[in-house]
């Protein structure tokens, strides 16, 4: 398995694969992309066999005014660009926020291998930035599997924004409401709709105890 960056002719391959689990109104798009890329594309976190995807870790590297925006509402995914990205140059403090994470083959805990990449990536960025550290780590998770590795696993908790988005499913299309009340979500469920999960914005602190910390204490 090699591990490698993601390449600018496959953002669409990633975009199509976000919408298919998060079909926002607002979403990434490759121009965004770019944007993170600029400067550290090695954020773009792929495995390979043969040349193809196998599994990714697509980061969104941000400094602090980004991911305190992120994670406090105030900032979108599709809004952290231009100056709420990490610059090695000059900030000493990083966020973050995992973007999108897959597995496209049976990898036995995928999420060891993506958080040993992350940790070389921060381990390179630290060698010429000494005073680096990482202020946070994040994930709006959009899927049972998600909430599932973030909340049980990385045992991360939901943010000072709590999302009132909805996934849910009618005729095996995935559909993204936005819900305010218990009794929008019974409409829905007259309609038809079926339950996916409630999106969740999670987040873990470098004095929280989650194995994260194992991996980012760099």
């Amino acid at each position: 398995m090699e591990i490698d960056m993601l390449r600018e002719n496959e953002f669409s391959w990633l975009l199509e694969k976000d919408k298919e689990i998060y079909p926002t109104d607002k979403p990434v798009t490759e121009s965004v992309l770019k944007n993170w890329y600029v400067r550290n594309p090695e954020f773009g976190i792929t495995f390979r066999e043969r040349h193809k995807i196998i599994g990714a870790n697509i980061i969104i590297p941000l400094n602090k005014q980004g991911w305190k925006g992120l994670i406090d509402g105030r900032l979108l995914e599709s809004d952290c660009k231009d100056k709420f990205i990490f610059d090695n140059n000059k900030d000493s403090e990083i966020g973050i926020h995992i973007y999108h994470i897959r597995k496209e083959s049976s990898i036995s805990e995928f999420y060891k291998y993506a958080m040993e990449a992350l940790t070389s990536v921060l381990l390179k960025l630290k060698n010429l930035n000494k005073l680096l550290k990482v202020i946070g780590f994040s994930g709006l998770c959009v899927t049972k599997n998600g909430i599932g590795l973030f909340f049980n696993k990385f045992n991360c908790k939901e943010s000072a924004v709590i999302k009132n988005e909805y996934v849910l499913m009618k005729n095996n299309g995935i559909e993204l409401a936005e819900l305010n009340h218990f009794g929008e979500l019974e409409r829905k469920l007259r309609e038809g709709y079926k339950f996916i999960t409630r999106c969740k914005m999670l987040v873990t602190y470098p004095d929280d105890p989650s194995i994260i910390w194992s991996y980012l204490n760099i």
